[in-house]
């Protein structure tokens, strides 16, 4: 195969995906414009996206970190700032080194004082891209919406699994309410609301969390790149009082020197502040990322950051991965909702 035929042929497998994403999430008209932010290694994702956009007559500008200088970089530079200003919407698909991680947050200040729809989806892979992002299934954003509801009203969780996940989880109510905050993302985005894509998950920040979570299906940051699908090799993270304790990786102490490592870097870097409650269904099996895996039916978590603006925590982090794990079985105050990784939820 030429490389002319390889490129015409990665052009086309992206295609699908980026019109999923101007059509179906961001729902781009014609004369609106959009920001696309990328970098080295997904230009190949921002023209794709460019295209779907241009076959709508909407307008795009390309935004890429790299044509910045050295990075990382703090801040959304001010002619970036003043581009989202002007735009709809905007799209985040470059590379997140956690040295960054205050520049999205930045973008993501922005996105909600300027009411953009906007996808976020860092470190996206071409892989991830073409295999994680498609139109939902009719029914799928009404089911979403029907574990929301059953969600909102839960004081605990417990997610168990056969691996040896045994997690109890006690959700706060929101100030003046008896529910619980939490936040969908099933695919289509408000305007000053920031989703991840690949969609079909639920997030809140938990009250506590204590027990054990064993994650065999992926890890965020720079190790779950290069780990990959878990299955075959899980990590053990022990968790107490809201704080991994104790982590356990028998395949690689490299992988435990590395998470302990990120877990050390600030005191709110080891506490849990996302619980994941994955509703997707088209999913089949783990993929390795965490964009994708986080849907997954059943539950997962976030270490690090809350994501504050959106779940109402009142406390940060400096640093922020994902665990996620296949399979497992979730009760929702002693109700099942998902039973080994199956959606336990009526038409």
């Amino acid at each position: 195969m030429t490389n002319t035929t390889h490129a015409v042929e990665s052009r086309a497998e992206l295609a699908r995906p980026a019109s999923v994403v101007v059509g179906h999430a961001l729902r781009l008209v014609p004369g609106e414009k959009v920001v696309l932010i990328c970098d080295r290694g997904s230009r190949d994702i921002a023209a794709a996206l460019v295209e779907a956009a241009r076959s709508i007559s909407a307008d795009a500008i390309v935004a890429d970190l790299d044509e910045l200088g050295a990075r990382p970089h703090k801040i959304v530079p001010h002619a970036w700032s003043f581009a989202l200003a002007l735009a709809h919407a905007s799209v985040f698909v470059a590379s997140s080194p956690p040295d960054e991680l205050p520049m999205r947050q930045h973008l993501l200040h922005l996105v909600s004082a300027q009411g953009l729809r906007h996808a976020h989806m860092p470190a996206i892979t071409h892989e991830v891209f073409v295999r994680g992002i498609r139109v939902p299934r009719v029914d799928a954003v009404a089911r979403g919406q029907r574990v929301l509801e059953r969600l909102s009203r839960a004081r605990r969780l417990r997610s168990t699994s056969p691996l040896g996940t045994d997690l109890h989880v006690t959700l706060g109510r929101s100030p003046g309410s008896d529910r619980v905050r939490w936040w969908a993302q099933l695919g289509v985005l408000e305007p000053g609301r920031w989703g991840n894509l690949p969609a079909g998950a639920i997030f809140a920040t938990p009250s506590s969390v204590d027990g054990v979570l064993v994650v065999n299906a992926s890890l965020g940051e720079w190790f779950g790149r290069r780990e990959g699908v878990l299955e075959g090799k899980p990590v053990r993270l022990r968790i107490a009082d809201g704080r991994i304790v104790d982590v356990l990786a028998p395949h690689s102490r490299q992988l435990e020197r590395d998470l302990e490592s990120l877990l050390e870097v600030a005191p709110s870097s080891a506490r849990i502040g996302l619980v994941c409650i994955g509703v997707n269904e088209s999913l089949e099996g783990a993929a390795g990322y965490p964009l994708v895996d986080q849907n997954l039916p059943g539950l997962h978590v976030g270490v690090g950051d809350p994501a504050a603006r959106v779940t109402g925590a009142r406390w940060s982090a400096p640093t922020s991965f994902a665990a996620c794990q296949v399979g497992s079985t979730v009760e929702v105050d002693g109700v099942p909702l998902v039973s080994a990784g199956r959606l336990l939820v009526d038409d």
